[in-house]
């Protein structure tokens, strides 16, 4: 290969534009640091218009002793016995083939790596590309499947802390009676917003106020359960939303809710968890 193109008067640069092959593959083909892939050797006798047939013979035979196929694979000494041997176990006197050799699957792996060097040094682009892809396609599945089981095992390690009675008491925002659902709201004549809340793990409910001023009352009632409540003088209008302590429910539609705008004044505003009612 080198005699065609030192005869041929083709520069490295030269061939790299006829061949479509890159200048460093050709330096590394023709300098004997790899051994060329057919493709090569065909691409050169185009370039400086020679027959292949020869050239190509050649090439076969020197990918057969480069490959190791062109040589017996050495059998294992003491693994079978001399032909017309007097031991008394037949069937050994010949070795046994037991799949490709060492010799064999390293040349595989050879020819494999050297395909790859080639399409990675004509399209370096399209390769990047490819290889981003895939990495992508294996990593975002994994990413996904990780994630969603990471959610489930924290939902599933997160039970209620408390239900019913033992929940009496307690603030709704330090337990783990995170999944609240609203039974009923009611907007107070001074624009206060109340809502009735209830944990349907934690059989539970409470009052959720945004006020408007300070200086109100609330407080939450069941026919099972002690009243629970909240007094609010000091908080100015406008402020967060503020709610009173749990109450059991066991039948949350029995819950019932009353607004108290004055703490000094007479007069309240009542609903129930079935529906508002106000009274």
């Amino acid at each position: 290969m080198r005699d065609l193109k030192d005869g041929s008067g083709f520069t490295l640069a030269d061939l790299a534009q006829a061949t479509a092959i890159s200048r460093s593959s050709w330096e590394r083909y023709l300098n004997g640091k790899q051994f060329p892939p057919r493709h090569a050797v065909q691409a050169l006798c185009r370039a400086v218009d020679e027959a292949e047939d020869e050239l190509l013979t050649q090439w076969a035979l020197a990918d057969a002793a480069w490959s190791g196929r062109g040589h017996p694979t050495p059998a294992v000494s003491g693994s079978a016995s001399p032909p017309g041997s007097d031991d008394g176990i037949s069937g050994l006197d010949s070795p046994v083939r037991e799949g490709p050799s060492a010799v064999q699957r390293v040349s595989r792996t050879r020819r494999v790596l050297l395909a790859a060097s080639a399409v990675i040094d004509q399209r370096p682009t399209s390769t990047a590309v490819a290889v981003v892809l895939l990495c992508s396609a294996m990593v975002v599945p994994a990413a996904v499947s990780y994630a969603s089981r990471t959610a489930a095992s924290q939902s599933a390690a997160r039970p209620p802390i408390c239900q019913l009675r033992s929940c009496e008491g307690r603030n709704p925002r330090t337990t783990a009676c995170e999944d609240p659902v609203t039974l009923a709201s009611h907007t107070a004549a001074d624009g206060t917003r109340l809502e009735i809340r209830l944990s349907p793990s934690c059989r539970a409910g409470w009052i959720r106020v945004s006020p408007t001023h300070s200086g109100f009352r609330v407080e939450i009632t069941g026919p099972d359960a002690r009243e629970q409540s909240v007094d609010e003088t000091a908080r100015p209008a406008g402020d967060e939303v503020t709610t009173t302590t749990m109450i059991a429910a066991p039948h949350p539609s029995h819950l019932r809710a009353c607004y108290y705008p004055s703490l000094g004044s007479p007069g309240r505003e009542c609903f129930d968890g079935g529906a508002a009612s106000p009274k």
